[in-house]
């Protein structure tokens, strides 16, 4: 056994960062969330800062590099190791020598690295392939930077064992290159792949299969830039930065939590299920409903919460694994998933490795049956998805573990970026729609990796040039309107000119002098004062959505057709306006939702502007200016 020191230093949050940073040239791993959702993600990160030692495995060939005075200590002490392995189990157990030989035990000294797609075969008494693809780069640090809630600290360690000295060219790390600056497909041929997947799904091969294909880039810009870029654009639940030496680095925002162990549970957040982000609320809601409506993708969690479920039981109490959420949509930068939550309680005797290699590639990046997909990927997909699919883990020397599935990730070497990206299919996939997701998920890496930032700088608000009145008379949504007409350029008060804003009945029961616009309960009361007719509706309609259709050449033509938020209990039909009002828009049901009267110079909106259900294509804004812009025609003219 190794004695272990261990010193805890407070650190500021600019020196974590800076730890982060000083990955693009020093070999090690960072792991973090970036997200918050209850009893699930939390923020909070972990990092092998600096690394003592470095387990590579190319093929069947093992190095092992100290990387440090620390590390040829540490080499002496645990060597000597095989330069070829025999089998995926030999490399199990030396991986458990390795978590066994330190006292004490602790979650932050532990093996920090990445496994590729086959690490599955690490549990297998088989002879590995001795085809020199690399399937595993490991750390063992000397230093270690956590952040969470309460702070960020520095974690330095001190061994037990007589000094060595490193010696020259020990740490000396062979450089890595991608292959080629091309895609492995042509447009339409992930299509094509997912069609030959589809046709085995016909057959009864497979309940499901994960098929993907890979992008490569030649890319500027600096690892470590682009990853600060991708973690303030497209914050994730698994976000990762591994410099796996050789020049070659690994970083990624995956939304797959492949599961998390400590001394008494087990739990794991399998995703299934993806559509692209609605333009704005209103249709990020519709994109949630779609993707939680859809059976298609309802059988896809399924599938993928039921094979982690079993996975779980393989390694915990009987009867303790339940599925704590289910399908729970949520919604990042360009994505919203569908994410289940499982947990059981850890069986006793088990460590870091059982729990790893019982968590193996799992069936959101294979399909179902696990052989037979595996299988049937291998068939289809010409290219080795090397780190894609595969996992970043941190293996404690207690026990303690967790793994991020490595999605919408990027490997860089040699100023080449290669992404690999895909998605589950089932019997009734679109192949068209597969590869369009394909597509999608790659985007932001693209985008960060050409040297975007964060997002465009917002645009610069409009200067609140209009003035107008009010808005007079009772309304409860009062200050959402005073908001909604600031977005339209119009700024509301008591001291306005020109133009008043009516949103209720006027408290001195008088018709405002024009110009006049009217809104909701203030439009409906104009228009009846006027003469108007209106009828109940047989059910009160508040806080609905109408779709509205604007008359030509009315002061709404250009919004042609729009949804908007309807309040009301009391309506007006189109052909019950009284003389000198024309109907600027109407319902399908014949509902005026927008009338004019050019001699008055007054227009209403008998819907809310303000309501959220009238932000869909901006049709609240745009409609408010349209209104202003109709009765201010020749106010702002200048001289003739």
């Amino acid at each position: 056994m190794i004695g272990v020191g261990r010193t805890e230093s407070p650190l500021q949050a600019a020196d974590a960062d800076a730890a982060l940073e000083g990955l693009e040239a020093n070999p090690g791993i960072w792991m973090g969330c970036d997200v918050v959702a209850e009893g699930l993600y939390r923020k909070e990160s972990i990092s092998c800062a600096r690394a003592a030692l470095r387990l590579c495995l190319d093929g069947n060939r093992l190095t092992v590099n100290p990387l440090s005075d620390a590390g040829a200590a540490l080499l002496k002490a645990l060597g000597p190791f095989p330069g070829r392995v025999d089998s995926g189990l030999q490399v199990a157990a030396i991986l458990r020598r390795l978590l066994g030989a330190f006292g004490p035990p602790s979650p932050e000294l532990a093996l920090y690295g990445a496994f590729s797609f086959d690490y599955y075969r690490l549990g297998q008494d088989a002879p590995l392939p001795d085809d020199g693809r690399r399937r595993m780069v490991l750390y063992l640090p000397e230093q270690v930077v956590a952040t969470c809630d309460n702070g960020a600290r520095r974690i330095d360690f001190t061994f037990d064992l007589p000094p060595a000295r490193l010696d020259a060219g020990a740490e000396r790390i062979e450089a890595v290159r991608i292959a080629g600056e091309s895609d492995e497909l042509a447009p339409g041929g992930h299509a094509a792949r997912v069609a030959g997947g589809i046709e085995r799904l016909r057959r009864g091969e497979l309940y499901s299969l994960v098929l993907s294909q890979t992008f490569r880039r030649r890319t500027g810009v600096a690892p470590a830039r682009a990853f600060a870029a991708l973690r303030r654009r497209n914050p994730y639940p698994a976000m990762f930065f591994c410099n796996l030496g050789g020049g070659e680095v690994l970083f990624g925002a995956s939304p797959d939590l492949q599961f998390r162990a400590v001394a008494s549970w087990v739990e794991s957040a399998p995703v299934c299920g993806t559509l692209r982000r609605g333009a704005e609320a209103l249709e990020d809601a519709d994109q949630a409903f779609a993707l939680l409506s859809s059976d298609k993708e309802g059988a896809a969690i399924a599938l993928c919460a039921d094979a982690a479920a079993s996975e779980h039981a393989s390694v915990c109490e009987p009867g303790s694994v339940e599925v704590l959420s289910h399908r729970r949509a949520h919604f990042f930068s360009t994505i919203v998933h569908a994410i289940d939550h499982l947990r059981g309680r850890r069986r006793a005797g088990l460590d870091a490795v059982d729990l790893l290699l019982a968590h193996a590639t799992p069936a959101t990046v294979t399909g179902l049956p696990k052989e037979s997909a595996v299988r049937a990927i291998g068939e289809l997909e010409a290219d080795w998805r090397g780190w894609y699919a595969g996992a970043v883990a941190r293996l404690g020397t207690d026990g303690s573990a967790q793994a991020y599935t490595v999605l919408r990730a990027a490997r860089v070497a040699d100023g080449v970026a290669e992404i690999r990206t895909g998605g589950n299919i089932l019997v009734d996939s679109d192949p068209a729609s597969e590869e369009d997701e394909s597509r999608l998920k790659a985007l932001t890496l693209f985008r960060v990796l050409a040297g975007a930032e964060a997002g465009a700088p917002p645009a610069p608000r409009e200067e609140l040039r209009r003035r107008v009145r009010g808005p007079l008379g009772s309304d409860s949504f009062a200050p959402g309107l005073v908001n909604a007409l600031a977005k339209a350029g119009v700024q509301a008060g008591a001291e306005g000119e020109g133009v008043t804003v009516l949103s209720g009945p006027p408290p001195d029961g008088r018709v405002p002098a024009s110009p006049v616009l009217a809104v909701g309960d203030g439009a409906l009361w104009l228009l009846e004062r006027a003469g108007a007719r209106s009828e109940a509706l047989a059910r009160p309609a508040f806080a609905r959505r109408i779709r509205a259709t604007a008359a030509t050449g009315g002061f709404l033509a250009a919004l042609a057709s729009f949804e908007v938020g309807w309040y009301a209990a009391r309506a007006v039909r189109a052909g019950s306006l009284p003389a000198g009002w024309k109907a600027g828009a109407t319902s399908d049901e014949g509902w005026v939702l927008a009338a004019e009267h050019e001699q008055e110079r007054a227009c209403v909106l008998l819907f809310r502007p303000d309501s959220v259900l009238s932000q869909r294509e901006a049709a609240g804004t745009r409609s408010l200016a349209a209104a202003m812009a109709w009765l201010e025609r020749g106010m702002f003219a200048g001289p003739p």
